[in-house]
């Protein structure tokens, strides 16, 4: 206690034994158990603008009013931004990482790119860019030809998905999205959320850490908000 709020004086049980948690973690831990959310939170950056938002909701065909910002918590009460408007807006800064790979491990980049802008943007650029990648190979059944990707396109939206809907973004670090010949891997910060387990996950109990954001990907068609994503992508490759 005499150490104060950082790395010497704060620890993590991992098994039996104890280890430092970094700055970040820590900071982490005191957020999330002050009752604020990083999504409410006033945003650094109140300079933002809403093209590509605006644009997406137009798509749906929806009319995105100023009058409707605080509705969707983008700005709050005292009229400010919030970090859910950083996040939606086209000068978020957080972004991600994209790379392909040559063979099963990490040795040979074959290519890489980085992902900026609007959340909404990164997810549309980079699901784009996966699908250059992403080998088909044909099969004849009866008189068809079924073509198949090497990785199922519900499976690659929905992780992606998952990954920004539900990642800390008290973490400055980006997703990181790897494919290799054999797999593909998303890395998304932030753990699990407190009260959650693996096997609950897998049996479609849901609880959201940015729910402000994920109404949004509701409100946009991205999501259904049900739960059912991790269980149909185990079916999907079950099939």
């Amino acid at each position: 206690a005499d150490k104060g709020l950082k790395s010497s004086g704060v620890y993590l049980r991992h098994g039996s034994s104890s280890i430092p948690a970094s700055d970040e973690i820590i900071k982490r831990m005191i957020f999330e158990h002050s009752g604020l959310r990083f999504e409410e939170m006033v945003s650094k950056n109140q300079n933002l603008t809403f093209e590509y938002l605006e644009k997406k909701f137009n798509d749906n065909n929806i009319i995105l009013e100023k009058n409707k910002y605080k509705i969707l918590n983008i700005i709050n009460e005292s009229n400010l931004y919030t970090n859910l408007g950083l996040l939606l807006s086209d000068q978020c800064s957080y972004t991600i990482k994209c790379a392909i790979f040559n063979g099963t491990n990490k040795i040979e980049f074959r290519d890489r790119k980085e992902f900026t802008g609007s959340i909404l943007k990164q997810i549309d650029d980079l699901f784009e860019y996966f699908d250059l990648f992403n080998k088909v190979s044909g099969k004849i059944i009866g008189l068809q030809r079924i073509d198949t990707p090497d990785y199922p396109t519900y499976c690659l939206r929905e992780g992606l998905l998952n990954a920004v809907i539900h990642r800390s973004y008290y973490f400055d670090s980006s997703i990181l999205v790897s494919l290799y010949d054999n797999k593909f891997e998303i890395v998304s910060m932030g753990g699990l959320i407190d009260g959650i387990t693996i096997d609950e996950i897998f049996k479609g109990i849901s609880s959201s850490r940015n729910p402000n954001l994920a109404n949004i990907f509701y409100r946009l068609n991205y999501v259904e908000s049900y739960g059912t994503g991790v269980g149909r992508m185990l079916n999907i490759y079950n099939q």
